[in-house]
């Protein structure tokens, strides 16, 4: 297949973006990627990615193919799951205890640490709303997340996440308790259960 072709289609797949790791994974040279670059007038928005002029520059994806290990979660999960109505300022991650964080807390992201065993603990992959995928929590995790950090949020926030998940059709009540059970919030997450099904 030709070079041109092969871009063409990672761009169309990838929503205007070429990632050069991902290109060169495909067994494409740097200089034809580069050359490839400057034909289609893309813009470098990072070391090693590009995006067509006509894309939508997306925040959250752009962190993501920046930070592979990072999640997003809390407010920025909960907005993306429709639990909350409000969109966070700043992207809110969760990164592994001991992740060196100083880049992301620098471009203004809020970042919370946990441990290792937690990290891919509802893990799943979800689309921004510019269509990119990005790795985030799935919405029983948001909800012990926030239940643990209920004293540090904005209760209207809180408030409303918690009644939207309780009245989604789709959540998982088991899930949330195998969840809250290992994080160690059982009985925290169980009052709310009680009071809301």
């Amino acid at each position: 297949m030709e070079v041109t072709t092969i871009l063409d289609k990672m761009v169309e797949e990838q929503n205007g973006y070429i990632r050069l790791v991902d290109a060169q994974n495909k067994g494409l040279s740097k200089y034809a990627v580069l050359e490839y670059v400057r034909q289609k007038d893309m813009e470098r928005i990072a070391p090693g990615v590009y995006i067509t002029e006509d894309a939508w520059e997306d925040r959250l994806y752009l962190l993501q193919i920046r930070n592979r290990n990072i999640v997003f979660s809390h407010e920025t999960a909960l907005y993306i799951h429709s639990l909350s109505d409000r969109e966070p300022f700043a992207p809110v991650i969760t990164v592994k205890r001991g992740y060196n964080a100083t880049h992301l807390k620098e471009s203004g992201a809020i970042i919370h640490t946990v441990r290792d065993e937690w990290l891919s603990l509802g893990l799943m992959e979800a689309e921004t709303f510019a269509g990119n995928k990005i790795r985030i929590y799935d919405k029983e995790r948001c909800i012990c997340d926030i239940v643990k950090r209920k004293n540090r949020m904005d209760i209207q926030i809180f408030q409303t996440a918690i009644t939207s998940y309780f009245s989604d059709k789709d959540k998982d009540i088991h899930k949330l308790m195998d969840y809250a059970k290992t994080m160690q919030l059982e009985e925290r997450v169980r009052q709310y259960t009680e009071v809301l099904l």
